[in-house]
C-alpha cells in the first residue's frame, strides 16, 4: 500500500477512535451537549480522510486521476463519480459524507454553538454517524484488500 493512502487510512482511524473516546467515555461523564460539535467534526476528518485513502489507492492503481488531495469538493466529485458505483458503496455513506460537511461548514459560519439553521445534534444523531462511519472504514479495507 502507497505511503499516501497509508497515513490517509491510518488519520481516518485515529478520528473515527477520537470521535468513539468522546461520545462513550468523555459525554457520560460531563453530559455536555456541546461535545457532539467536536464528534461530528472528527468523524467528518474520519470519512474525509476514509474518501481520500480511497481516491489514493485508486489512484496508484491508475483507476483515478484529476483530483486535488487538498480539495474536499474535487475529492468528493471524483469520488462520487468514479469510485462509488465500482467498490459498490452505498447511498448512505454518500449522505453521511453530505451532511457532516453540512454540520461542520455550519458550525464553521455560525456566531454561535448550535445556532447554525435550526440543525440540531442529539446522541442518536451522533450514534448514527459514528455507526455509519465504522461501515465506511470496513469498505475501505475490503477495497484496498481487494485490488
Amino acid at each position: 500500500m502507497p505511503p499516501s493512502s497509508l497515513a490517509s487510512k491510518e488519520k481516518a482511524y485515529q478520528q473515527y477512535t477520537i470521535a468513539v473516546h468522546l461520545l462513550e467515555v468523555t459525554f457520560p461523564m460531563t453530559k455536555d451537549n456541546k461535545l457532539f460539535l467536536g464528534i461530528a467534526h472528527n468523524l467528518f476528518n474520519s470519512v474525509e480522510s476514509t474518501m481520500t485513502a480511497i481516491l489514493q489507492y485508486e489512484r496508484d492503481l491508475q483507476l483515478v486521476s484529476g483530483f486535488n488531495d487538498a480539495d474536499f469538493q474535487s475529492k468528493f466529485n471524483t469520488f462520487r463519480s468514479k469510485s462509488v458505483r465500482r467498490n459498490q458503496i452505498s447511498g448512505s455513506t454518500i449522505s453521511l459524507i453530505q451532511e457532516l460537511k453540512e454540520i461542520v461548514d455550519l458550525h464553521q459560519k455560525s456566531p454561535m454553538v448550535f445556532q447554525y439553521e435550526l440543525k440540531t445534534l442529539t446522541a442518536r444523531d451522533i450514534t448514527q454517524y459514528i455507526h455509519q462511519a465504522k461501515e465506511f472504514l470496513d469498505t475501505m479495507e475490503r477495497i484496498m484488500r481487494l485490488k
